[in-house]
């Protein structure tokens, strides 16, 4: 048998900096973001105590890249001032509970004294606030994904006001909040929302000439010297601005056009390969964005709304989402939600592109309503909840059977005679 690699690579000479955990050296197209950061941290550096910021904007804008770099010049800055600055990174997207976030904080901050699983809260707190008071000076806690808490907000009210409520004594601690989810900050409560949103930095989608220049510089850092067209850089670019402005989905693009070269043997990267990309892409994302940015509650908005899609005789109002959704919850064995709460759920399901509303006329019987779809096919979204055991296993017994009659009555005459 042959080896099933292929020849000497021609495309690439680094992959590293496709990586997510990659930082770049510097940020671009983000100059007067990077201003506007620069004076809310000021405070820092006059002395003034860490502020609370909440930091939002859709995915793949720069959020976490921006704040690990101005946590860099901070540090540099506090550094040649004598000025004591703790930093603490927390990704909630791991940590959903605010006990999961203390633990981690309390065993980053002590590590000589593992915190284990079963400790009492009121101990790993004492923890917190005896070692930041050992530290002192100013600590700054970044919660990247923060919307991952969802309503528990413990966490939220207890870390900003710890100096107020005499748990401090040589400390201050201020909450970076990173989110993707546009409706979190709204549903706050108010005595979190007017300390954590003390100060907010709204990120933009980036546009195509804001792309171009950022893939250009990757492309320097990962491309081997002229083995991309001159089409392939804006076309990528002018793709992902149409779609979401996301900065990530441009690069997995441009990566991705870059694999299908190397794995055609060929010598130059072209605009076929972008559009080949283009949809293997759109797939991951779709998948990405169920299994990693949806909470449990808003996957099975979308399972619900999904099955009322195949079933072609039940109009997928919110009534019957949620009613099929209760449904659900009820199979799986998770507590249900209030319709206002799925109503939410639904809005953030169409911020994030995986389902649109067209509105309806109800005609004589009077009012309008809003009918729900799927912007991708049914099967990528019901392949990505199978791969969740516990999803899964809220699946009618009639799925397969549903989307394949589905996936049939969406031919047209020409795909059904092509198929005979």
């Amino acid at each position: 048998m042959e080896s099933p690699f292929k020849g000497p690579n021609q495309i690439f000479k680094d992959k590293d900096p496709f990586k997510e955990e990659y930082t770049p050296e510097e940020i671009l197209e983000r100059d007067d973001i990077i201003e506007e950061y620069a004076a809310s941290l000021q405070d820092v550096l006059d002395g003034f105590g860490p502020p609370n910021v909440f930091i939002y904007g859709q995915t793949g804008v720069g959020k976490t890249a921006t704040t690990t770099k101005m946590m860099e010049y901070l540090n540099a800055e506090a550094g040649a001032q004598n000025q004591s600055l703790t930093v603490i990174n927390v990704n909630c997207n791991k940590r959903t509970s605010t006990y999961q976030v203390i633990s981690h904080v309390a065993n980053k901050l002590h590590p000589s004294r593992e915190i284990k699983q079963g400790t009492h809260p009121d101990t790993i707190w004492s923890v917190i606030y005896s070692e930041i008071d050992r530290i002192g000076g100013d600590v700054i806690l970044i919660l990247d994904e923060i919307d991952k808490l969802g309503e528990d907000e413990q966490l939220l009210y207890e870390f900003p006001r710890s100096r107020s409520m005499g748990e401090l004594e040589n400390a201050e601690v201020g909450i970076i909040g990173i989110s993707n989810n546009f409706k979190f900050r709204e549903n706050l409560s108010g005595r979190v929302k007017s300390t954590l949103c003390e100060k907010e930095i709204q990120f933009s989608p980036y546009d195509a000439t804001e792309l171009q220049t950022i893939l250009n510089y990757y492309a320097d850092l990962t491309f081997k010297p002229d083995v991309l067209s001159s089409d392939v850089i804006p076309l990528c670019a002018a793709y992902t601005a149409q779609d979401t402005g996301d900065a990530r989905m441009a690069l997995d693009l441009l990566e991705t056009a870059g694999d299908i070269a190397r794995h055609e043997n060929s010598e130059l990267v072209d605009e076929e390969h972008v559009r080949l990309a283009r949809s293997e892409v759109d797939r991951a994302n779709t998948r990405d964005i169920i299994t990693e940015r949806l909470t449990t509650q808003m996957q099975l908005t979308l399972m619900a709304t999904t099955f009322l899609v195949l079933d072609e005789g039940t109009d997928t109002k919110i009534k019957h989402i949620y009613s099929l959704y209760k449904n659900l919850c009820e199979k799986i064995g998770t507590d249900t939600l209030s319709e206002s709460r799925i109503r939410d759920h639904i809005s953030t399901l169409e911020m994030f592109g995986l389902i649109e509303s067209s509105e309806k006329n109800l005609g004589r019987r009077g009012g309008r309503t809003f009918i729900y779809s799927l912007v991708d096919e049914p099967r990528i979204v019901l392949d990505t909840f199978r791969e969740d055991a516990q999803l899964e296993a809220g699946f009618p017994a009639s799925t397969d059977q549903l989307l394949s009659q589905y996936e049939e009555s969406s031919k047209s005459g020409f795909q059904s005679e092509l198929d005979l």
